[in-house]
């Protein structure tokens, strides 16, 4: 009896709150026990069971209520508030990188090229003056376009030669055969002479269109310069050998600018054009010409000279427009 009513006490004392507190509990109780019982001293045994028994109950329903506790609305309420403020909190956007800057690998420089060591050959050679005079002679062929066709010019013999020696295949026979044309080309007949005429205009025509097509296949400066290489030729080349060689000859240009005749030229064509210097020698003729040229009063001259003038204004624009070049003339 004396054990319930203290256990009624002590449960009418504790809140019903302590129950999560054991240790307090158990403390409570032997206080309260030890105050209210000093004087039952024999009931001591029988409360201490008593109250061990009261604290393993408690801690059997202190661990079911543990487990089945339930939050409290205040608990749910701020749960509650914290998700919404979840779900209503904007999503962050995602901070877009920035893209890395490419690094430009630089451009090696290029390296200097070392200076050229200079070569030291053989010294060069001193050329003698005959030496640089055959220099000169080989230069000019290489301009003069030395290995031009045959002139478009052929004979009755010519043909007749040509015919005679195709199967010739000795010296011997050639010279034996050449006497015997020869003495044939005398013996034509009229009929004969006129074939062999005709076959000789027939090949001075198909030669000339050789010709004229070998010529326009160069340039009319090209041309120009040729025939000036062959004019030193000639003169370089006189008295060292028995026949002038071809390529001396000026190469013929249907293209070719003509330059015209001063006012000097004029006068001396003309004079000698009436005929008043017959049966006199070239040096004679020019000698008289020229004292009769320089007796001649301005007024006289001027014929001669108005006309060089307007030749030669017609000269410069066809020398322009033929070898593109201004003439040195003008």
């Amino acid at each position: 009896m004396l054990a319930r009513g203290v256990l009624s006490r002590v449960a009418a004392d504790v809140p019903k709150t302590s129950t999560h507190d054991l240790p307090q509990l158990a403390h409570l109780l032997r206080r309260t026990i030890s105050a209210r019982n000093a004087r039952s001293l024999p009931a001591l045994s029988a409360l201490s069971r008593a109250c061990n028994a009261v604290l393993a109950d408690a801690r059997r329903s202190y661990a079911t209520a543990a487990r089945a506790t339930k939050p409290t609305r205040k608990v749910v309420k701020d749960v509650k508030k914290v998700a919404a403020k979840n779900e209503a909190a904007p999503k962050k956007k995602a901070v877009a990188k920035k893209p890395k800057k490419k690094v430009v690998a630089k451009k090696a420089k290029p390296k200097k090229k070392a200076a050229a060591k200079p070569k030291t050959g053989r010294p060069r050679k001193v050329l003698t003056e005959e030496e640089k005079e055959k220099q000169t002679i080989k230069e000019l062929k290489q301009k003069a376009l030395i290995k031009s066709p045959e002139r478009p010019h052929y004979r009755a013999l010519d043909i007749l030669l040509k015919e005679s020696m195709a199967g010739v295949k000795s010296r011997a026979d050639g010279q034996e055969t050449l006497k015997e044309s020869v003495a044939k080309y005398k013996a034509f007949t009229p009929a004969e002479r006129e074939h062999y005429n005709h076959l000789a205009n027939e090949a001075t025509a198909a030669q000339a269109k050789t010709y004229r097509d070998w010529v326009h296949s160069h340039t009319p400066d090209q041309i120009r310069v040729a025939n000036n290489a062959r004019h030193q030729l000639k003169i370089k080349l006189a008295g060292k050998r028995a026949k002038r060689p071809a390529y001396t000859r000026p190469i013929e240009d249907d293209r070719y600018v003509k330059q015209p005749a001063n006012a000097y030229a004029r006068f001396l064509k003309e004079r000698w054009a009436s005929g008043d210097f017959k049966s006199m020698t070239v040096g004679t003729a020019s000698k008289l010409l020229t004292d009769e040229w320089k007796a001649l009063s301005a007024g006289e001259k001027k014929k001669y000279q108005d006309a060089f003038e307007v030749e030669h204004k017609t000269y410069v624009a066809e020398f322009k427009r033929t070898y593109g070049y201004d003439s040195g003339a003008a």
